[in-house]
């Protein structure tokens, strides 16, 4: 049922690496879009647009049948892969305080300047998942036998989908560019080896930070 009270917990949580497909153009006719499928919307067609009511470049939606790209519409599609080795995920949101406060005033006035956000991303280090985090500050030597593959540093932004409530009538995901902006590995007697990565929002060409709910409609 829609606009459902759930008080979520850590394992309502997911998260996912996102990398961009081919931008969509539109069609005369219109073009579906897959069922499933999150696409950034990078354009928005004047008149007649497919696109649902109310959506502006920058924001991500969720594909379905009966959404189309017409003639001056345009979609990235998005895929997913979920990172399997995080054990919790945290975001803290801010914004600038600006002192404008006058002579004339009887106590500090301020207003709120740029916003930010940062956050931290926490698992078990797991081969063959992890390293894409290790080569955004180091380069990855893989040999096999007497065959060498380098992957040099990866000075890419990361997009990441931050799911808060990952099933029910209503769900609610984080998708954001990131920069990672830290790297903390360990390993000690008896314990999992387990990683931080801190990262922050970063500007991205498709792609403005928002949340994505969700909710289910009536026979879907």
């Amino acid at each position: 049922m829609a606009n459902e009270r759930k008080r979520l917990k850590g394992r309502d949580g997911e998260v996912y690496a996102i990398t961009k497909g081919t931008p969509l153009e539109g069609t005369e006719e219109g073009t579906a879009l897959t069922a499933g499928t999150y696409y950034i919307v990078s354009k928005v067609a004047a008149t007649g647009s497919g696109l649902p009511e109310g959506i502006v470049p920058g924001y991500v939606i969720k594909g379905a049948a009966a959404i189309t790209v017409k003639t001056g519409d345009e979609v990235v599609p998005l895929s997913l892969t979920k990172k399997c080795d995080i054990q919790s995920f945290s975001v803290e949101y801010s914004a600038d305080e600006i002192d404008v406060t006058t002579l004339c005033d009887d106590q500090r006035t301020y207003l709120a300047g740029f916003t930010e956000a940062t956050g931290s991303l926490e698992g078990v280090t797991t081969l063959n998942v992890s390293e894409y985090l290790m080569n955004k500050f180091i380069p990855i030597v893989e040999q096999t036998g007497d065959t060498i593959e380098v992957s040099e540093i990866d000075g890419e932004n990361l997009i990441l989908r931050l799911v808060l409530n990952k099933k029910g009538s209503e769900i609610m995901s984080y998708f954001t560019p990131a920069t990672i902006t830290s790297f903390n590995i360990g390993a000690g007697v008896d314990d999992a080896q387990t990683y931080t990565a801190n990262f922050r929002n970063t500007p991205d060409d498709d792609l403005i930070p928002c949340i994505l709910k969700e909710i289910e409609t009536a026979g879907a």
